[in-house]
């Protein structure tokens, strides 16, 4: 029996594999993400076997070694070498001392492909307090299930009758309550050994060193953990008040215990770089948990004194916040704050958000004053969540003119231009009991003439745009300049995406106007179509403002009404909601993400460039087969 089991195929392999195929021209990041133990790695690992055997593979071993991996991939790219660069367990590797937007920037133009692997929970973390959220929004994520599907399990069933292997057989009959992968890993068989180590004449003393592992993984230890600092602390988890009761065994029994492996490489505490840690199963099996015990202060301080660089000090204090534990936050933070730390000064003014809003300014303001850019904006939004409208604009303003993306993009959410009253003489057509008519609403003959001239020209300038940019990303100076007109429109999470991505969303200023000629209501059937039309929307409505000679010449032969260029009629009937607008707002600032908390409370769908053009409804979709104008 070989030490891994064969390869099973599973549901998003395709996917992987077309994300990498495309990631080779164009460099960026592939994620995969999923619960501990549910095949990212082994999943990502085949990909690259498949799709990309000729390309260098650089894998850091820590965040310490990661400036060396990138310096040498870029070398390696720049040289016209195929490169790779491998991040497993991706959380190690990001926040303010891991990889930047501008390393990531540099790599992307180099066309090195990035390969990342991330847990849930990590992942949930990092975008609930707003760290390398940008980074992850221009990742193609691929999610991996826990539990796997029938087909599957089918294919599993499938390799049992060419390949006999009886660890396959058990996790197959295993999998209605855990997934294969994870079963495989021995995720689940640790976890209930670790349940019942602490019984008298078992190993108290090694789940105890486990279990001192997990909770500092739970305090935002991503790092080797040192023996020492183990045996430091796991006193505080073996069981009972009266320790000697319980008949421990001697330290040296219990390393062996917990470091031993099990079911072929598995093991309760993993090596890693001179130190060890949790296995990660162990760490989301605690979290799964309904009522986790909360961390010890022991735990705390310890994680604090292991925390010896200042990005792991960030990593606790992400931890302790989301622990309410804000006093553990201010530990990790303020004295980097002191000697002049922006970054921590900035994190301390997001962290006491809720809990004392004054606080959270005087660390923003000084944030601001060592020279941090987005604090501006997220000072802009403290005084939005206090109702002070003004003063949060004014602090856009200024966070725009600095540079600042999603502050820029603020400022060209399309609006309905307000129209004078109405001029034109009621019709024998207009209903004066509009509300009791039976008709369903839709907007009149020459207004949409004017909507689908404003869809014409606003497709055709994208497509001019397109081709004098191509797929280089904008940036807030240069959209704030003019260099950018149609694409400019565009809320900041769309500003890096491909020329081809571009050309997509040009076509549903055509797939709108279309609906138009062929005499339909034009409905958004897409979050492009949804933004296109809010754009062309805009236009149309300065069109009717300052173009009227222009307006009375394409609508000329048809009857006037006192309902035309209702332009606000049209932005609220047209659409079933005006979601898409909050990816324009500085205060809903990550909203497109599926683990966002808004967006899974309003249950929000396809706000992610990359889902822009999934269609809302199955009986809705567009010809696929249809064409680009150009």
């Amino acid at each position: 029996m070989t030490l891994v089991p064969s390869y099973i195929p599973r549901d998003p392999d395709g996917q992987v594999r077309g994300a990498l195929s495309r990631l080779i021209g164009e460099g960026g990041m592939l994620l995969l993400t999923g619960d501990s133990a549910v095949g990212k790695t082994r999943t990502a690992h085949q990909a690259m076997l498949d799709t990309v055997p000729d390309h260098v593979l650089l894998a850091p071993e820590s965040s310490t070694h990661l400036e060396r991996s990138i310096a040498s991939a870029i070398d390696h790219a720049s040289s016209g070498i195929p490169t790779l660069l491998w991040l497993n367990d991706a959380e190690r590797f990001l926040g303010p001392r891991g990889l930047g937007m501008q390393e990531f920037r540099t790599l992307r133009s180099a066309r090195v492909v990035i390969v990342a692997t991330m847990r849930d929970s990590f992942r949930l973390r990092l975008v609930r307090e707003r760290v390398s959220v940008d980074i992850l929004n221009l990742a193609e994520e691929i999610h991996l299930e826990r539990i796997w599907s029938p087909d599957e399990l089918a294919r599993t069933r499938k390799s049992l009758e060419t390949e006999r292997d009886p660890r396959v057989a058990e996790a197959l009959r295993a999998s209605r309550e855990h997934g294969v992968a994870e079963y495989l890993a021995a995720g689940p068989q640790l976890w209930r050994e670790l349940q019942e180590a602490p019984r008298v004449h078992g190993h108290p003393r090694g789940a105890a060193l486990v279990h001192a592992a997990i909770d500092l993984a739970r305090a935002g230890i991503s790092s080797p953990i040192s023996l020492q600092d183990l045996t430091d602390l796991h006193e505080e988890y073996l069981p009972g008040s009266n320790k000697s009761l319980i008949s421990p065994e001697s330290l040296d029994e219990a390393l062996t215990w917990a470091t031993e492996p099990r079911y072929g490489v598995t093991r309760h505490l993993l090596p890693v770089s001179g130190g060890w840690h949790a296995f990660d199963f162990l760490v989301d099996a605690q979290l799964r948990r309904e009522q986790s015990p909360p961390l010890p202060d022991r735990t705390w301080d310890a994680a604090l004194a292991i925390a010896t660089e200042d990005h792991h000090h960030h990593d606790v204090a992400l931890a302790a916040f989301a622990n309410d534990r804000p006093d553990i936050g201010d530990r990790a933070l303020v004295p980097l704050a002191k000697k002049g730390n922006a970054v921590a000064m900035r994190s301390l003014g997001v962290l006491h958000r809720r809990a004392d809003p004054k606080q959270a300014r005087k660390w923003l303001k000084r944030a601001i004053n060592a020279g941090d850019v987005v604090a501006m904006r997220l000072l802009g939004n403290q005084h939005v969540f206090q109702n002070e409208w003004d003063k949060g604009v004014k602090w856009y303003r200024r966070a725009a003119k600095a540079g600042d993306a999603e502050s820029v993009a603020f400022f060209c959410e399309p609006f309905i231009y307000q129209q004078p009253n109405p001029t034109a003489p009621p019709t024998p057509d207009d209903d004066e009991d509009y509300e009791e008519n039976s008709e369903p609403w839709a907007p009149t003959p020459r207004t949409l003439k004017v909507l689908e001239a404003a869809l014409d020209i606003a497709c055709d300038m994208t497509y001019d745009e397109i081709e004098e940019h191509g797929g280089k990303p904008m940036k807030a100076g240069k959209v704030n300049k003019g260099w950018y007109f149609m694409l400019g429109y565009l809320p900041s999470q769309a500003w890096r995406q491909t020329r081809r991505w571009r050309r997509e969303f040009a076509r549903c200023y055509d797939d709108l106007a279309n609906d138009i000629r062929a005499g339909q209501t034009p409905r958004p059937t897409c979050t492009g179509e949804e933004l296109a039309l809010h754009i062309a929307l805009l236009h149309a409505s300065a069109m009717t403002l300052d173009e009227m000679d222009f307006v009375d010449e394409l609508t000329t032969g048809l009857s006037e009404s006192s309902h035309d260029f209702d332009w606000d009629a049209c932005k609220d009937l047209l659409f079933e909601d005006h979601d898409v607008l909050w990816l324009y707002w500085p205060w809903m600032s990550g909203i497109e993400d599926p683990v966002n908390p808004i967006n899974e409370f309003a249950r929000v769908a396809h706000l992610r460039p990359d889902d822009w053009f999934l269609p809302f409804r199955e009986a809705r979709t567009r010809d696929p087969y249809r064409g680009h104008r150009r």
